[in-house]
């Protein structure tokens, strides 16, 4: 398939149904974090603490939620500080922390324990911050080892080993670098279903119904592959991954233009019927 005409139908279906789609990836902030990077910036440690956290609170929740709360975020978290988070004990946790989200109706099934393993994580980095001088060098460092892809760094920080941050799997990795700068799509539910519909990724356990819109059920590689693709079609439309990751979450997400898998699939059949006219 087409990257380039993929795109352009991704673009024209948000056009319709996404009113003013491009100034709300622009809000997340991520394609600017993007730009920040590559000109030489780096973030503080409690920059890098919230940027873990807007992630680990984008799990198994509507992102609608955490945006409601967001600004309020820094009072509770004691100004996003990594030494006082990383003081914190589990009791802490469900009588202060949990209650607070559940008050304003932003809690999620796992936040409790994604919270308690986000004390093991802010541990993990005040100690590399205190030895190696701050811990956006955590991230760097692994992005370096990784010949600069930030693909391989995600897998690192979200699959067992000893780089792995507590909290995170690769798909909250990803969305931790996205947050910090880094320029990679995060393979999440919305991400996985769009790249299987498109026919660009094949996954071993998908059970889907027609018109629903079940996820696959993906492995390390098969998240590899879908992070791969969706730099493809970056490329392909001369946008950073980030942008157009953000633009396939909003073709997918519930409060957002929440297509179906047969939606995202007619988007796919669309380019391939376009690229076939177009060929000689």
């Amino acid at each position: 398939m087409n990257h380039r005409i993929l795109w352009s139908n991704i673009e024209a279906c948000l056009d319709l149904r996404h009113e003013r789609w491009r100034e709300r990836i622009q809000k997340f902030g991520q394609v600017a974090a993007v730009k920040e990077r590559a000109e030489g910036r780096t973030w503080s440690d409690e920059e890098v603490f919230e940027g873990i956290l807007l992630a680990v609170l984008s799990s198994n929740t509507v992102w609608s939620k955490v945006e409601r709360v967001q600004a309020d975020l820094s009072e509770l978290f004691c100004g996003f500080s990594l030494e006082s988070y990383a003081s914190l004990s589990d009791t802490e946790i469900d009588n202060r922390f949990v209650p607070w989200f559940e008050d304003r109706r932003a809690g999620s099934m796992t936040l409790s324990l994604n919270l308690k393993l986000l004390i093991h994580a802010a541990r993990k980095l005040l100690r590399y911050s205190k030895r190696n001088g701050g811990a956006d060098r955590y991230f760097t460092s692994l992005v370096e080892q990784s010949d600069g892809d930030p693909k391989l760094a995600a897998l690192l920080l979200g699959d067992q080993g000893e780089y792995k941050l507590p909290s995170l799997g690769v798909a909250l990795a990803a969305e931790t670098l996205k947050n910090l700068g880094f320029d990679v799509a995060k393979p999440e539910r919305h991400l996985t279903r769009a790249a299987g519909a498109f026919g660009l990724v094949r996954f071993n356990r998908w059970k889907r119904t027609r018109g629903g819109r079940e996820s696959p059920a993906s492995t390390s590689r098969e998240k590899l592959e879908v992070m791969t693709v969706a730099a493809e079609i970056a490329a392909a439309a001369d946008q950073p991954v980030v942008f157009v990751d953000n633009a396939i979450w909003l073709l997918c997400a519930r409060d957002e233009a929440h297509l179906t898998n047969s939606e995202l699939e007619e988007i796919a059949n669309n380019s391939r019927r376009t690229q076939t006219r177009i060929e000689p």
